[in-house]
């Protein structure tokens, strides 16, 4: 037991200094150059080496109070290193709220116009799909369908492509087996063995930690204010989160459909006696026992 905890601790410490020390190290040391150099004497090395050079000379003095005063620098160092680790992370909240399309309320105009653009160029493709359909233009049909498909797999209800994407899976499982996905999720989950469960898991993570870069974006770019290139690492790091996000948020939503598509069999057995194939009745029916009345 003792070894295990060990190895348990070992982990989580080597986690900690990934996640948050290391990263928060580094814009600490951004941090501070930012505050040294400011806008007029934003590429100033030599002002940055000299400012160095005099908090180092801080550190002179007696053997005993230099090493105290060494410890308590390091000390300090780590504590807003991983302060600025957490602060990161606490805003990837709001960053996956705002790239899943989940805006505050003075901003739901705004979201509005922007899903009705949306809907509009899918409704625009998915008619042209139809025409083509129905003229028996078979070799265009699959260009209209990606084309279609790249605005949204469903109808435009978000007002970002990461929030429609995210949201599919329980539309299409809806139209297709009258499941509502999430009432049966929790209880599906709890039926996929550890090889499902690993690579929703990991895929989750991979979102996660894109809204936690988005966090640290927005730090970086907060220094913008008294060093301007600042602001360009952080609108740098915002793309790079953005990109991520973006292929994050397919895979996971591309296994959760079909997680459903493999396992529902499975869960509908536990409520329901009826027969395969799985029909929209069926599912609506275990749906109304998992929601139980409300």
């Amino acid at each position: 037991m003792t070894g295990f905890l060990a190895e348990l601790g070992k982990k989580v410490a080597e986690r900690w200094v990934a996640l948050l020390v290391l990263p928060g190290l580094v814009f600490t040391a951004v941090a501070a150059t930012a505050v040294v150099l400011g806008h007029r004497s934003w590429a100033d090395t030599g002002l940055l080496w000299r400012r160095s050079i005099e908090f180092t000379a801080l550190l002179g003095g007696p053997r005993q109070a230099d090493l105290a005063r060494t410890a308590l620098l390091l000390a300090a160092l780590l504590a807003v290193s991983a302060a600025a680790g957490f602060v990161a992370r606490a805003l990837g909240t709001p960053v996956e709220h705002l790239l899943a399309g989940r805006w505050p309320v003075f901003a739901r105009p705004l979201a509005r116009a922007l899903t009705e653009r949306r809907k509009r160029v899918w409704d625009k493709r998915r008619q042209e799909y139809r025409e083509a359909e129905e003229a028996g233009e078979h070799g265009r049909l699959g260009e209209l369908a990606e084309a279609r498909n790249a605005v949204a797999l469903t109808e435009p209800r978000r007002p970002t492509w990461i929030g429609d994407r995210l949201h599919a899976p329980a539309t299409r499982v809806r139209k297709q087996y009258g499941v509502d996905l999430a009432a049966a999720w929790p209880r599906l989950w709890l039926l996929l063995p550890g090889s499902a469960r690993e690579p929703l898991t990991e895929s989750r993570q991979r979102f996660d930690e894109a809204t936690a870069l988005g966090g640290w974006a927005a730090l970086y770019a907060a220094l913008g204010l008294v060093w301007w290139p600042g602001a360009v690492i952080g609108l740098c790091a915002g793309l790079v989160a953005w990109r991520r996000a973006r292929g994050a948020a397919e895979v996971y939503a591309e296994l959760v459909e079909a997680t459903v598509d493999v396992y529902l069999d499975d869960l509908l057995e536990r409520f329901d006696d009826e027969t395969r194939p799985i029909r929209p009745g069926r599912g609506r029916t275990v749906s109304e026992r998992f929601r139980k009345a409300t």
